[in-house]
C-alpha cells in the first residue's frame, strides 16, 4: 500500500496506530467479513452491489453522535486544553478556525454520511463464524479479500477506516499521543501553513466522529466503509429511494466490479469472495445449495468448496 509522504506524516501525527493497522491487513493478507441475513447476502451477490445506508438508521443508533459527544467531552477537559495549547503555539487562531469548520460540518456528518460495515475475519472462524455476530446481525457471512479495502485512490470517493473503540478515558489517551506528536513535529507542521494545519485537525475530528464506537462493541473488529455524496460523488455508486422496515430512505449502491478507471480494484464477485459461511439455520442444506449455485452462476470457480455450513450448535427459533 503506497502512500505519499505527506499522507504518511499526517497519519503518523493525527491518526496514531492507523498505518500499522492498515499495514497488518496488507502484510498478513487479512480478510474481511460481512455478517448479514441470507436474504441480504443473496441480494449482494445476485445484484453485485453493496448498499451504503445513512448512519441515522444503522443498528448502533448512536453512531456519529457517540463520536461527536466524545469530542465535546474530551476536548473540553485538561488533555483538550493541552492539545489546543500545542496547536496555538504553532499558529495562533488555529483552534478558532478549526472550531468554525467543525460547526459548519457537524450536522452534515451526522445526516449525510452513508456507511457499510465489515469486520476483520479471524482465520480460526473459517468453519464457524463468530457467535456474537450471528446473534447480532444474521445468519450468513460473506468473507471477502482485502484488495478493494486497501487500494489507494480518490477516484472512487469511497473510503475505509478501522473503527476506534474508545471511552472518554480512551480518547484522552489517544489525544495525548496526538499532542505529543504535534509537539515533536512543531517545525514540520509550521512549514505547512495554518490552513493545512486546520484541515489536518478537521480530518482528525472527522474520523473521531464517524469511526468511533463504544468499547462494548470491540470484539466486532469493525472497519467502516463510508461515502459522503455532499463532498464528492462516486462514479461507481447509484442512489435509490427504498423502504426498509417501513422507513423510506435513500441508499447508495456500490457496484461490485473490477473497474480501475473508477477506483474499483478486485471488487468483482469472483475476485472478491473468499467464502460464504452459512450460520445457524434450520435449513442448512438448501442454503448451501442455493449459495453454491449462485456463486457458480457468477463465475466463481469450485463454488461449492467456498460455501461452509457453520458448525456452531446454536438453537434457533
Amino acid at each position: 500500500m503506497d502512500l505519499d509522504e505527506a499522507t504518511v506524516k499526517f497519519n503518523q501525527i493525527f491518526n496514531p496506530g492507523l498505518l500499522e493497522e492498515i499495514n497488518s491487513v496488507v502484510t498478513e493478507r487479512k480478510r474481511f467479513v460481512y455478517y448479514t441475513s441470507a436474504a441480504t447476502a443473496m441480494e449482494v451477490l445476485t445484484k453485485q452491489e453493496l448498499w451504503f445506508r445513512n448512519v441515522t438508521v444503522m443498528n448502533d443508533f448512536s453512531e456519529v453522535s457517540y463520536g461527536l459527544g466524545l469530542i465535546q467531552a474530551v476536548f473540553s477537559g485538561p488533555e483538550g486544553n493541552r492539545f489546543r495549547e500545542a496547536v496555538e503555539d504553532i499558529f495562533p487562531g488555529t483552534i478558532g478556525k478549526a472550531d468554525e469548520l467543525l460547526t459548519g460540518w457537524r450536522n452534515d456528518w451526522k445526516l449525510e454520511t452513508y456507511i457499510a460495515c465489515v469486520s476483520v475475519h479471524n482465520p480460526q472462524e473459517n468453519q464457524s463464524g463468530r457467535l456474537s455476530m450471528w446473534r447480532a446481525y444474521g445468519d450468513t457471512a460473506l468473507v471477502v479479500k482485502n484488495t478493494p479495502m486497501t487500494a489507494v485512490t480518490d477516484l472512487l470517493a469511497v473510503y475505509s477506516t478501522p473503527v476506534l473503540y474508545l471511552s472518554d478515558e480512551g480518547l484522552v489517551e489517544h489525544l495525548a499521543r496526538i499532542t505529543d506528536a504535534i509537539l515533536i513535529n512543531r517545525k514540520y507542521l509550521q512549514s505547512l501553513g495554518q490552513e493545512t494545519l486546520v484541515t489536518y485537525i478537521h480530518n482528525m475530528l472527522f474520523r473521531f466522529a464517524i469511526a468511533t464506537k463504544h468499547p462494548g462493541f470491540e470484539e466486532e473488529k469493525e472497519w467502516r466503509l463510508y461515502y459522503r455524496p455532499t463532498e464528492s460523488e462516486s462514479p461507481a455508486i447509484t442512489e435509490e429511494i427504498v423502504v426498509i422496515g417501513g422507513v423510506p430512505q435513500k441508499v447508495c449502491k456500490l457496484r461490485l466490479a473490477h473497474e480501475p478507471e473508477n477506483g474499483l480494484f478486485g471488487a468483482d464477485i469472483p475476485s472478491l469472495v473468499d467464502r460464504v459461511i452459512i450460520g445457524p439455520t434450520g435449513f442448512p442444506y438448501v442454503s448451501f445449495r442455493a449459495f453454491s449455485d449462485v456463486l457458480t452462476g457468477l463465475g466463481v470457480a469450485d463454488a461449492a468448496s467456498k460455501v461452509i455450513v457453520s458448525d456452531i450448535p446454536l438453537r434457533i427459533g
